[in-house]
């Protein structure tokens, strides 16, 4: 019996021991599964749950105007980030949050959803709310204890000082976008960073950049940061220098604002709600004010736009995120005039004392081409006999006709592409430049429905109308290579790039692109023509009452350009010092009556600025940015015996002209000044 027992024992002892050694073995090979086999991915995870990352944004580079004022910066934004993995099984913590964000729970829950495009751990910071305000800061900094996973990271934003001045020309910043992440492949972008989208943030974005750091914590069993493993600094972007002069630009800014604003108000010129004026120096093509309106202030593209805000934007009939500095094409209307002049010169086909009669019409054409003289409401109705001098001051139609009529359209068109029109001039600015266009019988040909240009177009075109249109930026290189002796400079907005700690990065130099050789002798007398136009009797002369052109002499040429069924657009170019150019200004105004009442008083206020015969300007920034106050008097009052006020005007705006030729040529539009 007893021996029975004990077998009985020892069979059970036998299976108890084998078990055991079947739990041990598996045991044994559980412990080598994780230890060797998945050692490495196990303790990857023990350690993410232990740390967390934060990702430090490098701040972009600064903009700084060519005096060394700070135009673009970055300012401090408190952005809040959490760890998903921390609270998302926490409700006591979820309700919290959303109660200091003023949030539902189910919107706190839906940003915690993961991002199937975004790379990321579950132990990683992700940012749910940007620039939060600093009331929330205080309320999320007071209840840290309680919101483990949560952070507040004070993070470097995009700032822009001086909000809608000079916006086109420093364009804006925005979240990247799944083409762009594929275009910029390599380069360590990541969904959710910024990258420049126009102008100069987007044509320098790999320079302006910089590099990303990050902080690395132990946290805790509930994800409470416990000290810091790691901390590896930004690396700010490089610094722009500007060619922008920072008063210029302001004063021109301000100058358009009051103008159109003034022209609204009191004259007939309701529409005039858009323009630009562009500033720069022949010497060396520095653009020192470049201004477009309607404008845009960068700082609403920075964080979530409120749809308010992106209604007025990007629903806005005037375009006001297009830069009509280089992407705006307009009829040049009398501007165009010294061109006409020196084809005719160049062709030998008038001679500086031949004179030409201007009855007020046309000798052939009639009333299909009259001057603008014609419809004065006081003084003279016809020039008389004019010289090539005369027909600049007193921009008579008749006598640009007559020259248009010896030289014909081809070689009208051949020393218009001569002077650069009609192509880019070479400015490096993102979105890039429109090239406008230089007619002739040819390109109508090939581009309308009427296949045959008239005698009559001719004419039109040697007054700046028809088809020919320009970028005031093309204008300015024209205006700009007669005050430089026909020497041309590729235009430029950057003089330099520099470090984070001041370190020369690259330097750009003037760049001579080409040099016409122009005559002294007819450069002379379209000079001496330019500047009788802003002396006594000229067209221009009402805008400059009371500026010293004796000590700053200006040469210059007032225009208006006409296309049915739109009012009048005002032009104006010049140049100053005459004697010695250092600035060109060029000021469109669309819609805007004539040359001389619409658009010369902003060229004047430009020029005022630069000589600083301007009184001094207390506040830049705010008067920018400021509602336009109508400050403008005597712009519309015109020289003895030149023109009519512009307030009397009637006409059409310089827009882009139809492909399609009108089916007579009655309908061809006249230019006014």
């Amino acid at each position: 019996m007893k021996d029975a027992v004990l077998r009985n024992l020892e069979t059970k002892f036998k299976y108890l021991a084998g078990i055991v050694v079947v739990i041990f073995a598996i045991l044994l090979i559980r412990l080598w599964v994780l230890q060797i086999m998945e050692g490495a991915t196990i303790m990857v995870k023990s350690k993410q749950n232990q740390t967390r990352v934060i990702r430090i944004e490098a701040p972009r580079g600064i903009f700084y105007d060519r005096k060394g004022n700070i135009l673009v910066t970055s300012r401090i934004s408190h952005n809040l980030s959490v760890v998903p993995e921390d609270i998302k099984d926490k409700p006591e913590v979820i309700t919290l949050l959303s109660k200091i964000l003023k949030i539902s729970e189910k919107e706190l829950r839906e940003k915690l959803e993961p991002n199937p495009k975004l790379s990321r751990t579950p132990y990683q910071y992700i940012p749910i709310s940007k620039d939060v305000d600093p009331t929330t800061v205080i309320q999320l900094l007071e209840e840290k204890f309680n919101l483990p996973g949560v952070e507040v990271e004070e993070v470097p934003v995009r700032s822009y000082p001086y909000k809608d001045l000079a916006c086109h020309l420093f364009g804006y910043i925005r979240e990247i976008n799944d083409q762009e992440l594929e275009a910029e492949k390599g380069k360590s972008y990541r969904l959710g960073d910024n990258i420049g989208k126009t102008g100069l943030e987007r044509t320098y974005e790999d320079y302006l950049r910089g590099v990303s750091g990050g902080k690395n914590f132990e946290v805790d069993i509930h994800g409470r940061p416990l000290r810091l493993l790691e901390n590896q600094d930004a690396i700010p972007g490089n610094n722009l220098h500007l060619t922008i002069d920072l008063k210029v630009q302001a004063a021109a800014e301000k100058a358009l604002d009051d103008q159109m604003a003034w022209l609204q108000k009191y004259s007939k010129w309701r529409n005039a709600k858009s323009g630009a004026v562009l500033a720069l120096d022949p010497r060396n093509g520095n653009i020192l004010a470049m201004v477009s309106k309607p404008g845009f202030d960068p700082n609403a593209f920075v964080g979530v736009m409120p749809q308010e805000v992106a209604d007025k934007i990007y629903r806005n009939p005037l375009h006001p995120l297009t830069n009509r500095t280089i992407q705006g094409e307009f009829a040049p209307g009398s501007t165009f005039k010294p061109i006409t002049v020196f084809s005719a010169f160049m062709e030998n086909k008038v001679t500086m004392n031949e004179k030409i009669y201007c009855g007020g019409y046309d000798s052939i054409w009639g009333k299909k081409f009259k001057c603008w003289i014609v419809d004065n409401t006081s003084g003279p109705r016809s020039h008389g006999l004019e010289t090539v001098v005369d027909g600049l001051k007193n921009s008579c139609n008749i006598v640009m006709g007559e020259l248009s009529r010896r030289v014909g359209p081809n070689v009208l068109a051949k020393y218009s592409r001569f002077f650069g029109l009609g192509k880019p001039t070479g400015l490096n600015l993102y979105p890039g430049e429109a090239s406008g266009l230089v007619p002739d019988p040819e390109w109508k040909r090939k581009n309308t429905k009427e296949k045959t240009w008239y005698p009559l177009e001719t004419m039109m075109l040697g007054i700046g109308q028809t088809y020919l249109t320009v970028t005031p930026i093309q204008l300015a290189e024209v205006y700009a290579a007669i005050a430089n002796d026909g020497k041309v400079y590729r235009p430029q907005l950057v003089s330099k790039i520099t470090s984070p700690s001041g370190e020369l990065v690259t330097k750009f130099n003037p760049q001579l692109m080409v040099d016409l050789q122009i005559s002294p002798s007819i450069r002379s007398v379209i000079q001496q023509g330019l500047t009788e136009v802003i002396g006594d009797g000229g067209t221009g002369s009402s805008a400059f009452q009371g500026f010293p052109i004796d000590k700053y002499p200006v040469a210059g040429k007032t225009g208006t350009a006409q296309k049915p069924p739109y009012d009048n657009s005002g032009v104006f170019a010049c140049y100053a010092p005459a004697n010695k150019p250092e600035i060109v200004v060029v000021v469109f105004v669309e819609q805007g009556g004539s040359g001389a009442g619409g658009a010369a008083p902003i060229g004047r206020k430009v020029l005022e600025a630069y000589f600083n015969l301007d009184k001094p300007v207390a506040d830049i920034a705010s008067q920018s940015s400021a509602k336009a106050t109508p400050t403008v008097t005597n712009n519309t009052e015109a020289p003895s015996g030149s023109r009519k006020p512009a307030t009397t005007l009637t006409g059409t705006p310089a827009s882009v002209p139809s492909t399609e030729n009108e089916s007579n040529e009655k309908s061809i539009p006249r230019s006014q000044d």
